[in-house]
This record gives C-alpha cells, structure tokens and sequence, in this order.
C-alpha cells in the first residue's frame, strides 16, 4: 500500500508531495518544495502518448524527446489527489488518455522500446476480452469476427 505519492522515470522512484503545472511543463515537488530529479516533464510535443487506471491511480506517460524514449509514472497516494492530478495532466497534456489495466507500465515499457527501435505505434484503451477471439496457433487476440489471425494467419 502506498504511504505517499511517487514520481517514477525509468524505475525509479521519488516520493513528490505537490505537482505544479506550467503550460509546458508539469513539476513535480518534493517535500522541500523543491522539483524533483528530473521531476519537471515536459509536456506537449514532448509526449507520445498517456495510459491510467483507475484501480491503482496511475498516470504513465511515454515521452519522445528527440528520439530518447522514457516512461514516467505517476502515482497517488489517495483517490483525490489522483482524480485531481488525473485531470489537471489531461487538461495540460493535450493528449488522449488510454484507460489500462494494472499492467499499464509493462504495456508503456514495450511501447518505448518499439519506439527505440524506429516502430510507431498506435496506443488505444485496454481490450475487453470478451469482445475477442483468441488464435489457436499463436495465442494473439483478434477481434471477434475475424476470418485469420491478424498475427500468424492461421485461420480462426
């Protein structure tokens, strides 16, 4: 259980006690006041993309600075600060935000490292199992309805 909120870039972690945020920029304090180890982010152009969820009130963002790929975490200690801090970073962002489940830093993680090596992708809400199909040969979900496997082929 968390005791405090944390702000979390390429694992590792510090405890913030205030977010502030810029118009550019998201700072994360701590309780010294002062911003963090890389605790100010940068926000806009410097953003791939942005996943939540809810159960464990985190915000993951991918950011791309230059081709340098990293993910930021951020978590909340209680549901208000995180429903606060959850709609300040979507105003700020300007980004769409991807509902996940609590393997939304995993999913972030891959991500960043298709990133790096030059693959693009597109990063949608997590996928409702029920709604899919899974292939018998390779184990990839594929939505319901389809005639082959989006991934090997195989006939579903």
């Amino acid at each position: 259980m968390l005791d405090s909120n944390y702000f979390i870039i390429n694992r590792h972690a510090q405890k913030f006690s205030d977010m502030r945020l810029t118009p550019n920029a998201a700072i994360f304090l701590g309780e010294d006041g002062r911003p963090l180890d890389f605790g100010i982010l940068p926000l806009r152009n410097s953003l791939y993309a942005a996943l939540y969820c809810d159960e464990v009130r985190n915000v993951t963002l991918i950011t791309d600075r230059a081709g340098v790929h990293n993910v930021v975490t951020i978590l909340w200690y209680t549901d208000e600060g995180y429903t606060a801090g959850l709609e300040a970073m979507r105003r700020a962002c300007g980004l769409t935000f991807h509902r996940q489940n609590k393997k939304l830093n995993r999913y972030a993680e891959s991500v960043a490292e298709k990133l790096d090596e030059g693959v693009r992708l597109r990063v949608t809400d997590e996928v409702d199992k029920s709604d899919m199909i899974t292939c018998p040969e390779c184990g990839m979900l594929n939505p319901k309805g389809s005639t082959y496997c989006l991934d090997c082929g195989a006939e579903l």
